[in-house]
């Protein structure tokens, strides 16, 4: 018999950039550091004797919570990747509610159906998966070990193993434990997210977005570039334009610009800007760049608690204000 504890990802990018992330290597947030800390706490008195996770950044960083602390190497395996998307990678949730509905609700409430061009199917992600499974768990007999991936994949797996259809996604860092033996599974826990205070909760802090919209369009922002001649993205919640983004260059192609990020003032407040943020770091990520400036003025406090809040340094005080950077770069962990 094997003991498995099988953990979603911290809080990622795609997850507060409101950005459909598959297979994309995506950072953790600020908050999703908490979420971290708050694992490591714990997994801290349960013994463990192998860590395996998808190989991308964000399970690989969530696994720390495990194997850095109890001197374990990480096995990275492919197998628990998140569902190939295909298509749709990288692509705001507000552009698929508004343009792709249809799919949009196969994929949330009818994934064995769904499928754009270039994703997997239901069947053959899930099969991936526990393929994976199965192996290491019959590699591992005896022993008890952790396995860090995502949230679609975890739940089609579970509701193959389980045979149902009524299982919503996990909150970020959500625990389950299950008992394999000779290729049967047996769930002691399902997606617990117990460790998690409301402050650091994704689902709870995400309440703000939604303030009782009843439908995800109302909390998804999707964009389009105004034909002028800066980088202008006009924020759109389903057609009205309500905020707006403007790119610029940096001193070097390194580094990627934001010289406007701003919301109309009826939807300030519900971590909108979150989302003009990620369509800023993801254009700017695949130009190439590995950071992020943005020079805010020192008497606009709200401004300056936004991007530190976001992950932004203060790098020097300038005549224009308080020069701030982010590193966007998917590096390799150690």
């Amino acid at each position: 018999m094997t003991t498995v504890y099988l953990v979603r990802h911290a809080e990622a990018e795609g997850n507060t950039y409101r950005r459909i992330h598959g297979q994309y290597n995506s950072l953790i947030t600020q908050n999703g550091l908490r979420q971290i800390e708050a694992l490591r706490t714990r997994f801290a008195p349960i013994h463990i004797d192998a860590c395996f996770a998808s190989d991308l950044f964000r399970t690989c960083k969530t696994a720390q919570s495990v194997y850095l602390t109890k001197n374990l190497p990480l096995h990275p395996d492919r197998r628990f990747r998140e569902v190939e998307i295909g298509c749709w990678e990288d692509t705001p949730f507000g552009y698929l509610e508004r343009f792709e509905k249809q799919d949009m609700d196969k994929f949330n409430f009818d994934e064995r159906n769904w499928h754009v061009d270039g994703s997997e199917t239901w069947e053959e992600y899930t099969d991936r998966f526990l393929g994976g499974l199965n192996e290491i768990c019959a590699a591992q007999e005896g022993k008890t070990i952790a396995i860090f991936s995502h949230a679609c994949v975890l739940r089609g797996m579970q509701k193959k193993l389980l045979k149902t259809d009524e299982l919503p996604f996990c909150e970020n860092t959500a625990v389950s434990r299950l008992r394999w033996e000779d290729g049967a599974v047996t769930f002691e826990l399902l997606n617990d997210a117990s460790h998690l205070t409301p402050e650091i909760s994704t689902a709870i802090r995400q309440q703000r977005l939604k303030q009782g919209a009843t439908d995800r369009a109302d909390f998804s922002l999707w964009f389009e570039k105004a034909a002028d001649a800066k980088e202008t993205y006009l924020a759109k919640l389903r057609d009205k334009t309500v905020g707006q983004l403007v790119l610029g260059s940096g001193e070097t192609k390194d580094t990627g610009v934001i010289l406007d990020l701003s919301l109309d003032a009826p939807v300030r407040g519900r971590r909108f800007g979150q989302q003009l943020l990620g369509q800023a770091v993801c254009t700017e990520r695949r130009r190439g760049a590995k950071r992020l400036a943005a020079t805010v003025p020192e008497r606009n406090a709200d401004a300056l608690h936004f991007f530190r809040e976001n992950g932004f340094v203060l790098k020097e005080h300038t005549t224009d204000g308080a020069y701030l950077e982010m590193d966007i770069e998917v590096r390799p962990l150690p």
